[in-house]
């Protein structure tokens, strides 16, 4: 599938060819500077010419200046192509494309391709159309991937399901480019017939097919790619990203990838526009503290990566990986998406034009650039009447006095849970954990379709109070986590109050709550009220104990159950490794549990 230049404008490449022949002014001239030429590597200085929301051409410094309606000084600062983001989820951002688009386009952000598979997985197809109805009228470019793991596996229930018709479908719509990223790898590998035919329907359509491999090698991978996927975004090593790279992959490296021997490794191997930056998922109040795709820009040049080679894996590399081939450099007949920056290495956004016009100054959007209206829609999606603390009682197999049970082990680096164990007491028939040094977590099917609740026990969560959210990768299930039943009750209470979001309570007094009523997982309010929100919830979390490098994201993956090693669903506890449930209990040697 590709993409016409332009978005098959032809009126704007006659007004561009027209500028470029001199038959007429540009209708821009960003004059003085130093252009960063992604297709050769090159800085040169000289002038660009802009019609028709076009490059048209790029002078040579030296050249007269030519006539333009509009004249912009570069004053010898570096003009860059607009970034584009390759793969993202908005609903990490917790806020809706006009609100994203606010806060990243001044940023120099100017296209991004998402996958909304965690709108999906509550609204189904319905999410995607709120997506693109929300997307429009934007500076920002939005193109979606049709999620192709709704659920990301069979052992969770979501709100929806996405077969090979709904990718189909999908992927008939203007402005769905891809299929999003393949997260049920084991079923991939297995051959099983339902991943397998929303494959087929993507290749049907000849589409870009987005992968998830975490730790896959040898003939895992290869079989992975052997089945039409072939990239993967998620944590690299150098040896990981080499094998990749050799396996005609499209290595993705998000920031916490990056690292100078990773880097070291894949620059010289990455020739082919197969090393792409992205962000994958930012939180509201990171993005407003540290930045977006320009962090991870900025970050990979710190660590050593050429700075061209940086911008290269910020625009033209992911346009073609996404077969977006109108935009990603500063060439003649390209949708003029650029960015004046006055150091590529310390990566900052002086100005940024979309389509040619400003969009935004010095961090700052222009007067009306993108207005954040309210909406109605997505509401009324968390189906369950509040737990109260009797949900929170975990019944022992029928006679023990103890219980040796299966626990998530937490750590503070990585989203992973190493799969542990601890023996506990029983009281009157039931597991008797508060007062322990660990956690019960509890998740609840809230989409109103199964009614089922999952139990499972943490090490290294809260050493108080309790949490509890309905933003829970990837069905986004009510994930409650906590020390005692009143407190996870009145957790999960406000939480249902409020249509979805996140809450943390010590005893009777809630520390933090952030509503999230679109989908439960999204507000329909600006990044600026969402993100210092989220940014006290993140301190109710390290006040309750909950010690992290990434402490909201990694109680949001709880409950990814393609994420290792062990992970608790609605359906009770996956192993991910062997993609199975497993008993909370285990059974003694030689008898019953």
């Amino acid at each position: 599938m590709t993409r016409p230049l332009a978005g098959g404008r032809p009126a704007a490449h006659r007004t561009a060819a027209a500028a470029a022949a001199g038959r007429r002014p540009f209708d821009r001239l960003i004059a003085d500077v130093r252009v960063v030429n992604v297709f050769t590597g090159e800085v040169r200085p000289g002038h660009v010419g802009i019609a028709g929301g076009l490059f048209s051409r790029v002078f040579e410094v030296g050249e007269p200046r030519p006539p333009a309606r509009e004249v912009t000084e570069g004053r010898g600062r570096f003009l860059v192509p607009g970034l584009i983001d390759c793969h993202m989820h908005f609903e990490s951002t917790m806020v809706l494309p006009p609100a994203f688009a606010e806060a990243v386009v001044p940023l120099g952000v100017l296209t991004v391709t998402p996958d909304p598979h965690e709108i999906v997985n509550v609204m189904g197809l319905a999410g995607m159309r709120l997506l693109l109805d929300a997307s429009r009228e934007l500076p920002l470019d939005v193109f979606l991937q049709v999620p192709s793991s709704v659920p990301a596996t069979s052992l969770e229930t979501a709100g929806a399901a996405i077969g090979p018709a709904e990718v189909t479908e999908a992927l008939s719509w203007e402005g769905v480019i891809a299929l999003g990223e393949v997260m049920d790898y084991p079923a991939v590998i297995a051959g099983e017939a339902r991943m397998h035919d929303i494959l087929a329907a993507a290749l049907a359509a000849g589409t870009v097919i987005e992968g998830h491999a975490p730790n896959l090698r040898g003939a895992d991978l290869a079989a992975f790619v052997a089945a039409g996927i072939d990239s993967d975004h998620t944590l690299m090593t150098p040896d990981l990203a080499l094998e990749r790279l050799r396996n005609g992959m499209t290595v993705l490296l998000q920031e916490k990838s990056l690292s100078p021997p990773t880097l070291a490794a894949v620059e010289p191997a990455a020739q082919a526009l197969n090393l792409c930056l992205v962000t994958d998922d930012v939180l509201p109040d990171d993005l407003l503290a540290r930045g977006h795709l320009d962090l991870v820009l900025r970050e990979a040049v710190r660590m050593g990566l050429d700075p061209v080679e940086a911008i290269r894996a910020t625009t033209l590399a992911p346009a073609r990986r996404m077969r977006l081939y109108d935009r990603g450099a500063i060439a003649p007949g390209l949708v003029a998406h650029c960015v004046l920056v006055t150091d590529i290495e310390a990566f900052r956004a002086d100005e940024v034009f979309a389509r040619g016009v400003p969009v935004a100054r010095d961090g700052r959007l222009q007067p009306g650039a993108v207005t954040v209206p309210p909406t109605t829609a997505g509401r009324g999606t968390v189906r369950l009447p509040a737990p109260g603390a009797d949900r929170f009682r975990v019944t022992a197999p029928q006679g023990r006095t103890e219980v040796r049970v299966r626990i998530m082990e937490m750590n503070q680096t990585t989203t992973f849970t190493a799969a542990g164990e601890a023996m506990l007491p029983v009281r009157d028939g039931a597991v008797a954990w508060e007062g322990r040094d660990l956690c019960l977590a509890a998740v609840f099917e809230r989409h109103g379709r199964a009614g089922t609740t999952g139990y499972g026990f943490v090490r290294g969560g809260l050493r108080e109070g309790a949490v509890a959210t309905t933003w829970a990768h990837d069905s986004h299930n009510l994930l409650v986590l906590g020390r005692t039943a009143a407190e996870m009750a009145a957790a999960a209470r406000w939480v249902v109050e409020h249509d979805g979001g996140l809450a943390a309570v010590r005893g009777e007094t809630l520390l933090a709550g952030v509503p999230l009523p679109v989908a439960g997982i999204c507000s329909d309010e600006p990044v600026s009220v969402v993100g210092p929100r989220v940014a006290a919830f993140r301190a109710a979390l390290e006040t309750l104990g909950f010690v992290h490098r990434s402490p909201i994201m990694t109680l949001g993956v709880l409950t990814l159950a393609v994420s290792p090693e062990l992970k608790l669903t609605d359906r009770g506890l996956v192993d991910v490794n062997r993609g199975r449930l497993v008993d909370l209990f285990i059974q003694p040697s030689g008898g019953h549990p």
